[in-house]
């Protein structure tokens, strides 16, 4: 009887760590992926009902791996702000490693972006690539002129 309540104690553990990242983030601003932004030119570039819904799933899933990764970089953070803050006590070769993992993490997330723009490139046209280049091109400008303005005001 002690074992199977064992067992379901630490499957509700394991459970429950997978899970607790995307729950603590839920607070926290959704990532904007490359996909966020196909996605809201999709007028522009006449995508299809079914390029739509692919490039959702696809949006939706990187987002989740985002957060997911975005969360654990976090708290390796804490964890290294917590090591450093007391100089007298300080691991070395913890706070190393803490941080090699965080820049991991971070890392991990630039990876995710460039294979979300590759999976992208294969739903998409060679004509629609070419029109969503031009429209970011074209976005990008009118930012910098804003920033530009706004630096004067």
């Amino acid at each position: 009887m002690s074992r199977k309540l064992l067992n379901v104690v630490l499957v509700f553990m394991f459970a429950s760590m997978i899970t607790m990242p995307v729950l603590l983030y839920a607070g926290g601003d959704v990532p904007e992926t490359p996909i966020t932004k196909i996605l809201s030119c999709k007028t522009g570039l006449q995508l299809s009902d079914s390029q739509i819904k692919k490039l959702t799933i696809l949006d939706n899933n990187l987002k989740n791996q985002i957060i997911q990764l975005r969360c654990q970089a976090q708290i390796r953070k804490t964890e290294i702000d917590n090591f450093t803050s007391n100089w007298l006590n300080m691991n070395g070769t913890a706070v190393r490693q803490l941080i090699k993992e965080y820049y991991n993490f971070l890392a991990d997330i630039k990876l995710l972006n460039i294979k979300a723009i590759m999976q992208a490139r294969g739903v998409l046209t060679r004509e629609q690539l070419k029109k969503f280049t031009e429209l970011v091109s074209i976005e990008s400008m009118i930012q910098k002129m804003e920033s530009g303005i706004a630096q004067f005001d």
